[in-house]
C-alpha cells in the first residue's frame, strides 16, 4: 500500500504539475481576452453538466456495488454488472452529448448572459466541437472505478497526465495555426486519450466491454437509488461555478481570470485530496461491504488526520503567497502584469476554502462507501443555498474576488456539516486526539503563515519580474516548511513524532 501511495502521490504531483504547465500556456497564447472567456465558458459547461448528471456519481456508485457482488457473489457476475454500468452510462452521455450540440445557444446566453453577440457566437462553436467529450469522460470514469474495485490505483492516476501532455503539445506546436478552435478539439482529442491508457490494464484484469442493453437487474437499480441523492449532492461545485459565471459574464476578462484562478487552487488541493480519497474509497467500500466498521473508522481517521497535516499549511502559503505564484505560473505572452492582481485575489479568496473542500472529499466519500447518499445530499443543498447567498452578497461588495471566497465559504459549511453528521451516525468517527490535531497543526499553519508574509514584505522589494518572483517563492517557500516542521514538532503533533520514530 506504501509503494502505491507513493506511486499515486507521484503521478498526481506530476499531472498536476503538467496541469500548471497546461493552464500557464493557454494564458500566454489567449489571456483574459475574448477568446479565453469563450473556450473557459464552452469547455466548463460540458464537464459542469456532466458532473451534475453523473461525473461524481460513476466511481462513488459503482465501486460500493460492485464490491458488495464481488464479495457476495463472484467474479463474473461483478463483470456482469459493470457492463451493464457503462452501457447505462454510455447511453446517458450520448443523449447529453446531443442535447448540449442542439441547444448550445440557449445553453451560452444561461452560463454566460453578459457575453456579446461575437463573444457569444464563439462560445457556441467551441461548445459544439467539445461536448461530445461528455461520452469519453464517461467511459474514462467508468474504467477508473473497475480498476480501483480491483486495486489497480496506478494506471489511473496516470491519466491526467497523458491529457495534460496532449494539451500541452497543442499550446507549444500548433496553438498558433489552428488558434482557439484547433484547442477544442485537442481537449476532445485528449479525453479519448484517457479511455485508450486503461485497455490494457482493463484487459489484464479479463475485464471485455459489451454492450447490454438489460438494464432491469437488481444491481442496476442499488446503483440508481444510490445514485439519486448522490447526484444532488455532487451539483454543489458545479452550481456555483454556473453562478459564477454568470455574474462574471458581465465583466470582460472575469469569467478567464476567475477560471484561472479556480484552477490554480483545484491543483494545489487535488495533489493530497486526491491521492489520499482514490486510495481510501475503495478499502473503505471493501471494509462496509464486509461489515467491518472498525476498520473503515480507521481509515477515515487516516484519511482526515492525513489531509489536515499537508492542508493546512499549504493553503496558508498560497493565501499569503498568490502574487508571485500567479506571476510565476501565468504572466507571459497575452497575460501582462495588468491582469495579475485580479487572478491572485481570486486565488487567495479561493484558498481560505481548501481545508474545507479536501477535508469534505474525504466525509462524503464515507458516507458513499457507506451506501449513504442522502446525508451528503442534505448537507450540499444547504451549504449550496449559503454559496448562493453569500455569492451575490460579496460579488456586489467585493467584485470577482467575492465569488472565489463565497465558494471558499460554502466548502467550509458542507465539511463542517458532514462532519456533524457522521459523528452523529457513528459516535467513534472522531475522538478528543483528533480535535488535538486539527487545532495542533492548524496553529502551527497560522504561526507559518504570519512569518511567511512578515519575510514576503521584507525581500520583495528586491526582486522584480518572472526570475525574482520565482526566487520569492522559492526563499518563502523553504522557510514556510522549515518553520511548520518546528511547530508541529514542538506542539508534539504525534503522527509526525510517530512517523519520525519510524524513520
Amino acid at each position: 500500500m506504501l509503494l502505491t501511495a507513493v506511486f499515486m502521490a507521484g503521478a498526481t504531483l506530476a499531472a498536476k504539475v503538467l496541469a500548471l504547465v497546461r493552464d500557464a500556456l493557454i494564458a500566454s497564447s489567449f489571456g483574459t481576452g475574448m477568446e479565453a472567456d469563450a473556450f473557459m465558458a464552452a469547455s466548463k459547461l460540458p464537464t459542469t453538466l456532466f458532473d451534475m448528471v453523473i461525473g461524481g456519481v460513476i466511481s462513488a456508485t459503482f465501486i460500493p456495488v460492485f464490491s458488495q457482488v464481488m464479495q457476495k457473489k463472484n467474479k463474473d457476475e461483478a463483470m456482469k454488472f459493470a457492463n451493464k454500468f457503462v452501457t447505462m452510462i454510455f447511453l446517458i452521455t450520448v443523449i447529453i452529448s446531443v442535447l448540449g450540440i442542439a441547444l448550445a445557444s440557449p445553453l451560452t446566453d444561461f452560463i454566460a448572459p453578459g457575453y456579446t453577440a461575437e463573444k457569444h457566437a464563439l462560445t457556441v462553436q467551441l461548445m459544439s466541437i467539445m461536448f461530445p467529450m461528455i461520452i469519453f469522460t464517461g467511459f474514462a470514469f467508468s474504467f477508473v472505478g473497475i480498476l480501483q474495485s480491483f486495486g489497480e490505483y496506478n494506471i489511473p492516476s496516470i491519466i491526467s497526465v497523458v491529457y495534460n501532455i496532449a494539451i500541452i503539445l497543442y499550446c507549444a506546436v500548433f496553438s498558433n495555426r489552428f488558434g482557439i478552435q484547433g484547442l477544442a478539439v485537442t481537449m476532445l482529442v485528449a479525453w479519448s486519450l484517457q479511455v485508450a491508457v486503461q485497455i490494457p490494464s482493463l484487459v489484464k484484469f479479463k475485464y471485455k466491454f459489451r454492450l447490454d442493453f438489460r438494464l432491469k437487474d437488481e444491481n442496476i437499480k442499488k446503483a440508481l437509488l444510490l445514485a439519486g441523492p448522490m447526484l444532488i449532492s455532487t451539483w454543489v461545485q458545479p452550481l456555483y461555478t454556473i453562478i459564477n459565471s454568470r455574474l462574471a459574464s458581465s465583466i470582460d476578462g472575469a469569467y478567464s481570470s476567475l477560471e484561472y484562478a479556480n484552477r490554480l487552487y483545484l491543483i494545489a488541493t487535488g495533489v493530497v485530496s486526491f491521492v489520499v480519497t482514490n486510495l481510501i474509497f475503495p478499502k473503505m467500500s471493501q471494509a462496509n461491504a464486509k461489515d467491518d466498521h472498525a476498520e473503515a473508522i480507521k481509515l477515515v481517521n487516516i484519511s482526515l488526520k492525513s489531509m489536515m497535516i499537508v492542508i493546512f499549511p499549504l493553503m496558508a502559503g498560497i493565501i499569503v503567497l498568490s502574487t508571485p505564484i500567479t506571476t510565476v505560473i501565468y504572466m507571459r505572452g497575452e497575460f501582462t502584469p495588468d491582469k495579475v492582481p485580479v487572478v491572485a485575489s481570486a486565488l487567495s479568496c479561493y484558498a481560505v476554502g481548501m481545508f474545507g473542500l479536501s477535508i469534505n472529499e474525504v466525509l462524503s466519500k464515507t458516507f458513499f462507501s457507506m451506501q449513504n447518499s442522502k446525508t451528503p445530499m442534505i448537507n450540499s443543498i444547504i451549504s449550496m443555498l449559503f454559496n448562493i447567498a453569500a455569492a451575490y452578497i460579496l460579488f456586489n461588495t467585493v467584485g470577482v474576488s467575492g465569488l472565489a471566497l463565497a465558494a471558499a465559504l460554502g466548502s467550509i459549511v458542507n465539511a463542517l456539516l458532514n462532519g456533524i453528521c457522521l459523528k452523529r451516525k457513528v459516535p467513534d468517527a472522531f475522538s478528543i486526539s483528533d480535535l488535538d490535531t486539527f487545532w495542533k497543526t492548524f496553529v502551527s499553519a497560522a504561526v507559518m503563515g504570519i512569518a511567511v508574509w512578515l519575510l514576503h514584505r521584507g525581500i520583495s522589494g528586491y526582486f522584480s519580474g518572472f526570475t525574482g518572483n520565482v526566487i520569492i517563492c522559492v526563499i518563502c517557500a523553504a522557510a514556510g516548511v522549515l518553520i511548520y516542521a518546528a511547530m508541529v514538532y514542538v506542539l508534539k503533533v504525534k503522527e509526525i513524532r510517530a512517523l519520525l520514530k519510524r524513520g
